[in-house]
């Protein structure tokens, strides 16, 4: 006994960690992979490969010495895009059923999923964890808001329709939440530059891979649009991109593009000519994807822009506004309107494609369950979209952040959600007019307030979410006035861009 407690020591200095954290990663690890066993042989081996990766996480970590926090920020934000990535629509055809999801919720594509997730969280648990001579709060209180979201996410596992699919749900959302604190931890601000990049650059490649699948596979990439100017939408093949998802990634590039290019004293980035050609691409894929949400979040986000740019580009803007519609009159809205319909009628475009009739059926479920919700993205998808699968076909999600954060968390699990997503917006905005701070994350939080409305992102794992959890923890408490950021040191890069060698400016 005295000789294993004596291994303690060497293990804190070897994994820079508590021996507890160890403990719950391994505890963590074989749970996970004695329950997906229950499965068959097959769940079971990569059970057996997730354990042997989350140990291996940690043996990894106490060999880092190349590059300090290189494992607390690019290996899990990694992990986490990788999960992202959808694979099932590529080789099984389809998203599953609400029957397969209760009878199985761990098949091969989940389990690999889970496998990149749990991955991120242990190291990500590890940077939490690691002790550090110098303390300081990691959270702001946007994060903070988020965090009690969190919170209630895991209260409804209680009151879940599926509490293992509600589980699997929280480990998704609570992931992410842990790489952005573990990363800001260990690197503070340079953390949340290189998450940045990151998912900059993530974000090109998957729009160029879109483009690649519509090169190669040709019509299977490109779904036809009768009655519309645009006569086909483009998605992604390999790996699986939806035409809103891809409309979405499209808007974003395209303003982050445009917003360092028109604050180049405050936004470092690609050169001039990448930007230019990171915007055009934007901007060509969103009306190739068709994405009539990613049009009103272009409105929304380039007027917030343009106001930060400054009364004389307002002035010819409505200079140029003025003289359109001087010459092309009511006709310029009538010809607007083919595209903004995509081929449909006005009755069903009023309905938002069916999201009216989802959001509808998604009340009386919710009544079931007032405070704490059904389980995050488990009582939409296997009640309330369970009866409409017939009728209107096969859908993953209710098309809209709070619906879908009502139905699963509540009323508790959407307010914090909306206080958290209100405070980072004032925030950014504060910051961008001011002239002491970054422009992007006022950008992109217009975009994704937009985007709340009609799809969803924020309110469970994946990039999107990731992306809105490193704005969080780079809007800092201590910046709350500009009397306040006067007499402080900058550590966010929501407040001060990095220069091209790396230091901030």
């Amino acid at each position: 006994m005295r000789a294993s407690w004596s291994l303690l020591p060497t293990l804190r200095r070897l994994t820079g960690t508590s021996a507890l954290s160890l403990l719950l990663i391994l505890v963590g690890g074989i749970g996970a992979g004695v329950g997906a066993s229950l499965e068959g042989p097959l769940a079971g081996g990569l059970a057996a490969a997730s354990i042997f990766g989350a140990l291996g996480a940690v043996v990894v970590y106490a060999l880092e010495r190349t590059r300090p926090g290189y494992l607390a920020v690019e290996v899990p934000v990694l992990l986490i895009l990788l999960s992202t990535v959808t694979l099932r629509y590529s080789f099984a055809g389809g998203p599953r059923t609400a029957e397969e999801l209760t009878s199985n919720p761990f098949d091969i594509f989940s389990l690999m999923k889970l496998g990149f997730t749990a991955t991120a969280a242990a190291l990500g648990f590890l940077a939490l964890t690691a002790p550090q001579a110098e303390r300081a709060r990691v959270t702001t209180r946007p994060a903070r808001f988020y965090t009690a979201y969190a919170v209630v996410v895991f209260m409804g596992i209680v009151a879940s329709v599926n509490p293992l699919l509600t589980s699997y749900r929280a480990i998704e959302m609570v992931a992410g939440l842990v790489v952005a604190a573990g990363a800001y931890r260990t690197c503070r601000g340079d953390a949340l530059s290189r998450i940045e990049k990151m998912i900059f650059w993530y974000s090109v490649a998957m729009i160029l891979s879109a483009w690649v699948g519509a090169i190669i596979f040709g019509g299977a990439a490109l779904e036809p649009q009768p009655g519309s100017p645009i006569p086909v939408r483009l998605q992604g093949i390999f790996p699986r991109i939806s035409h809103n998802s891809l409309g979405y990634m499209s808007v974003l590039l395209a303003l982050w593009s445009i917003s360092r290019l028109l604050a180049r004293e405050r936004e470092i980035g690609p050169s001039r000519l990448i930007s230019g050609a990171v915007a055009a691409l934007g901007l060509v894929t969103l009306v190739a994807s068709q994405y009539r949400t990613g049009y009103l979040a272009l409105v929304a986000g380039a007027a917030v822009l343009l106001l930060v740019a400054g009364k004389k580009v307002l002035a010819s803007l409505a200079l140029v506004t003025v003289l359109v519609f001087s010459f092309a009159g009511g006709g310029l809205v009538e010809e607007a309107q083919p595209y903004l319909l995509r081929g449909q009628d006005t009755e069903r475009a009023s309905r938002l494609s069916g999201r009216v009739t989802y959001w509808s059926a998604a009340i009386p479920v919710w009544q079931q369950s007032p405070i704490i919700g059904g389980g995050l993205q488990t009582a939409s998808r296997l009640v309330v979209l369970a009866d409409l699968d017939t009728a209107k076909g096969t859908a993953s999600n209710l098309h809209s952040t709070w619906v879908e954060a009502l139905v699963g968390t509540g009323l508790l699990g959407v307010t914090m959600l909306a206080l958290s997503l209100l405070i980072a917006f004032r925030r950014a905005l504060v910051r961008a007019f001011d002239g002491g701070g970054r422009v992007v994350p006022a950008v992109i939080l217009t975009i994704l307030l937009v985007r709340t409305f009609t799809g969803g992102g924020i309110d469970g794992g994946g990039d999107t979410q990731l992306l809105y959890l490193t704005l969080l923890f780079g809007l800092r408490d201590e910046y709350r006035s500009p009397k306040r950021r006067a007499g402080a040191n900058p550590v966010s890069p929501s407040l001060v861009p990095v220069s091209r060698h790396g230091v901030r400016g």
